[in-house]
């Protein structure tokens, strides 16, 4: 074969995977940009040697190209979602998954932490079925964990005199519905836009502001699952992501606080937001007055029956989404 017909042919895989690169790079997450979809693969396909997607902010690779599509799409979801919260952007990750027939192997390194390993068991019915696409579930659980870091470097930008090794859901200071929420803002997955229709659609029934905002209202059985590493957020493999006839099962238990909580942050964050979000965490870490804190807010004082009725008029909108 002719030399600069074997150069071609060895540089075609690299640009390959050149053209694959993660998209929350230099391009900040509100500046935008498209973050794609990962196209239809079968889901248990593996791979000889393991493919991965390099770009500036993620390092993704895997022996499953659902796996590795997926993850990179809702990583650079969740960089967006974290800069739209606090304005800046997110930690750099460098991510392996390394899946069998039973579970994925998962190594991450975000920023300078290096996050101990973990397994992810794949989900599936009586029949072997998957319970929901393999795909999302994996990058659910590894898109949570590398949140939790997120929110955990956040700290120490905030409060640099912080030396605490604490992580982000163990600091006891930050409210527990401020905790979680933020961490579901940042975490960012598919089931969310239907937690908000059926929050919409429920909201006449749903706790009050002032019942979210106890500190006794999650214990830590409640929020054990944020905490561990592996596991996807509850309720990410039981809420459909289509419905029939418009119906939704009711949200209840945990996940209906949990998404309680994301959608009563998503609420404060884009009325106030970024710099009055940064300002509210600071407070709630340093010990200040959280109260005056919260009732610095433009567009509500820090009443919670105020916040109560605000919140739910805003989820009115999601209750019937366009072609639903």
């Amino acid at each position: 074969m002719l030399p600069h017909l074997r150069r071609a042919r060895a540089v075609a895989p690299l640009l390959a995977i050149a053209t694959s690169a993660c998209l929350a790079g230099p391009a900040t997450a509100i500046g935008g940009g498209p973050i794609g979809r990962a196209p239809n693969l079968r889901e248990a396909e593996l791979l000889p040697v393991p493919d991965s997607t390099r770009g500036v902010g993620f390092i993704l690779s895997s022996n499953r190209r659902d796996l590795l599509e997926e993850t990179r799409v809702e990583l650079n979801a969740g960089a967006r979602a974290f800069e739209r919260i606090f304005g800046s952007r997110p930690d750099e990750a460098d991510v392996r998954l390394a899946s069998d027939q039973r579970e994925v192997r998962v190594t991450l390194r975000v920023g300078r932490r290096q996050v101990a390993p973990f397994t992810v068991s794949l989900q599936r019915d009586d029949r072997g079925r998957p319970r929901i696409p393999e795909s999302m579930h994996i990058a659910s659980a590894v898109v949570l964990a590398t949140a939790r870091e997120w929110l955990t470097t956040l700290v120490h930008d905030l409060v640099p005199s912080d030396t605490s090794s604490a992580g982000w859901m163990q600091r006891d200071g930050v409210p527990v519905w401020l905790r979680l929420g933020l961490l579901q803002g940042a975490a960012v997955s598919p089931v969310h836009d239907r937690w908000l229709v059926q929050l919409a659609r429920e909201r006449d029934s749903l706790p009050t502001v002032a019942a979210l905002m106890r500190p006794d209202s999650c214990d830590a059985e409640c929020l054990a699952p944020f905490t561990r590493a592996g596991d996807a957020a509850p309720g990410s493999a039981d809420v459909p992501l289509t419905s029939r006839r418009g119906r939704l099962p009711a949200l209840d238990g945990r996940v209906r606080y949990a998404a309680s909580t994301y959608s009563l942050v998503q609420f404060i964050a884009k009325r106030e937001g970024p710099e009055y979000m940064r300002a509210l965490v600071t407070t709630a870490l340093t010990g200040g007055d959280f109260t005056a804190a919260l009732g610095s807010a433009r567009s509500f004082t820090a009443n919670p029956g105020d916040i109560d009725r605000q919140w739910r008029v805003w989820l009115a909108p999601f209750a019937f989404p366009e072609g639903q």
